[in-house]
């Protein structure tokens, strides 16, 4: 039977968890995965062969685990050479130069598919650093040489291939997947109404100045605000302690997400994903709340000037706020909360755009290209 190998830099997210349960229907899969030091470290499927590979390194830094890296690719490749798969899908940039010595010296080299769910911050913004534009300069050119062995690129996001990969990639080896929620996961989803407006931020906590700006415009306002999600982020913490004491914050921490999911969009009025639009990456990313939004028919609240927000205005399923202003924020949230009839339209809108949320259809284009990937 064929072979799968997915190489990451953490435990499968539930975007990663999607593909390797679409890849174990055609061929054996295995996960190798970088444990860190922080966080679970088991990832629970019987029928997936699981290889975490523990070297202590700073997640929040790439910079500063330059030699850590290398041990984990000496010990990938390691792992490859037992496996020895017909293709490795790896996700992220890093995970991608992790491999490159599995396709770059070897002749028979596997199938590489090459999975890319945010731009790299250090490639997307115009640095005033030397050093910054030095590095950026040699990421580009990086990451151009390894596209030239990729045989399969996907992206969440369309804006990634015309903003960045239009200028190295060809269209034919690109595929659109977005991050579309399993619809089985929210299979027990039900619209409940809630004693308090209830604003929720569902998934890896970042940009923690915009979770500040969601506290500071309910400070004054009668509404309970959820974050449901983890970080790597020690300053978290720190926010967490501060707000502790608030009993219209709650704090659920990492969650299941085929068990907890439904449960937690349940509790939900009103879906946060405002992060901050001076970041390239953020202006053309999609998240999956935008679709988790949409099936569970509740509006969302985005960052102006991003791609997000131009989807967002254009189904009319959602508002659109600066990401640094609590006033625009506030004003945005009462509206929500006091106008009843601009709350149902938006929920309307929402119900009209359900139809687009079938993950089937993608899914059945990727297996098609997994399999052209395997005959050729």
């Amino acid at each position: 039977m064929k072979k799968i190998a997915f190489v990451l830099r953490a435990l499968p997210n539930p975007r990663m968890r999607k593909r390797i349960e679409l890849a174990k229907t055609i061929s054996n899969a295995s996960v190798i995965s970088w444990d860190m030091g922080f966080g679970e470290k088991k990832y629970h499927d019987e029928d997936v062969d699981f290889y975490p590979i523990s070297i202590k390194a700073l997640e929040s830094d790439p910079l500063k685990r330059t030699f850590a890296r290398f041990r984990f690719m000496y010990r990938t490749a390691q792992k490859l050479r037992q496996i020895k798969p017909d293709i490795i899908h790896v996700n992220l940039l890093e995970m991608l130069f992790v491999v490159s010595p599995f396709f770059l010296f070897k002749k028979d080299k596997p199938k590489i598919i090459y999975e890319v769910s945010d731009l790299h911050e250090l490639t997307m913004e115009n640095h005033k650093n030397i050093k910054l534009k030095l590095i950026k300069t040699l990421l580009i050119i990086a990451e151009k040489f390894l596209c030239k062995y990729v045989d399969l690129l996907i992206v969440t996001s369309e804006k990634f291939y015309d903003v960045y990969y239009k200028a190295f990639m060809s269209k034919d080896k690109v595929l659109f997947m977005p991050n579309m929620p399993n619809i089985a996961a929210f299979k027990n989803y039900q619209k409940k109404s809630k004693p308090q407006f209830t604003i929720g931020f569902v998934g890896a906590i970042r940009y923690l100045e915009q979770m500040d700006i969601l506290v500071k415009a309910t400070d004054v306002i009668d509404v309970k605000v959820v974050f449901a999600g983890s970080t790597s982020a020690q300053k978290f913490e720190y926010f967490v302690e501060e707000h502790s004491t608030n009993e219209n914050i709650i704090f659920t921490g990492r969650f299941d997400y085929n068990k907890d999911i439904s449960t937690i969009y349940e509790g939900l009025d009103c879906v946060y994903s405002v992060y901050d639009a001076d970041n390239a990456n953020v202006r053309i990313a999609l998240p999956n709340k935008l679709y988790e939004a949409i099936y569970c028919e509740l509006p969302i609240i985005v960052a102006k000037n991003t791609y997000l927000a131009e989807l967002v205005l254009d189904m009319g399923i959602g508002v659109a706020v600066a990401h640094d202003s609590v006033d625009e924020l506030r004003d945005a949230i009462i509206r929500l909360k006091d106008d009843r009839d601009f709350y149902d339209e938006i929920v309307e809108n929402c119900k009209k755009n359900k139809h687009k949320i079938n993950l089937d259809q993608y899914n059945n284009n990727l297996l098609n290209r997994i399999n052209k990937l395997f005959d050729n």
